[in-house]
């Protein structure tokens, strides 16, 4: 009995981990790049024919993605806080995630000086990933997310 079945299981396996390791980094450096304000570089981890489900628009291009984010306040410090990311399903060029998304957000309206006060998260929701293999490289073919299943109150005028 030779090992050839079990090696080529386990280099099979140790691909899927490193796929899996790819996509989930991608999910989380666009979410990084959003709160960073780094839209070239998120813009960049999107496939050509790519959709970005966003506060009701569906972002279908490099331009349509700029051109939204481009009125975001600079004064503004949020974190979409990405957990329990899992693969739904992988395959060779395709991999489909969620995860919950948390949005922490505060603006003052002036330039952010130290810490900014935590007033809770804003809302919780589910989001859905679907990546795809462009050339050799995992880019975000699909992302949107459900409504929240949690959410602040909106303050009393």
């Amino acid at each position: 009995m030779t090992d050839t079945p079990r090696s080529a299981e386990s280099t099979g396996d140790v691909m899927k981990a490193a796929t899996l390791a790819v996509c989930h980094n991608q999910v989380m450096a666009f979410y990084r790049d959003l709160d960073e304000y780094r839209y070239e570089a998120l813009a960049d981890r999107l496939a050509p024919d790519g959709a970005w489900h966003r506060q009701g628009k569906v972002l279908t291009s490099r331009q349509a993605v700029l051109d939204a984010l481009a009125p975001r306040s600079k004064t503004q410090r949020i974190h979409h806080l990405i957990v329990n990311l899992v693969a739904d399903s992988q395959e060779e060029d395709r991999c489909r995630m969620r995860a919950y998304m948390l949005v922490v957000r505060h603006d003052s309206g002036g330039t952010p000086q130290g810490p900014a006060p935590l007033n809770g998260i804003e809302n919780i929701r589910t989001i859905h990933i679907e990546l795809v293999r462009v050339a050799g490289a995992w880019l975000i073919k699909e992302m949107r997310g459900d409504e929240p299943t949690f959410a602040m109150p909106a303050p009393h005028a």
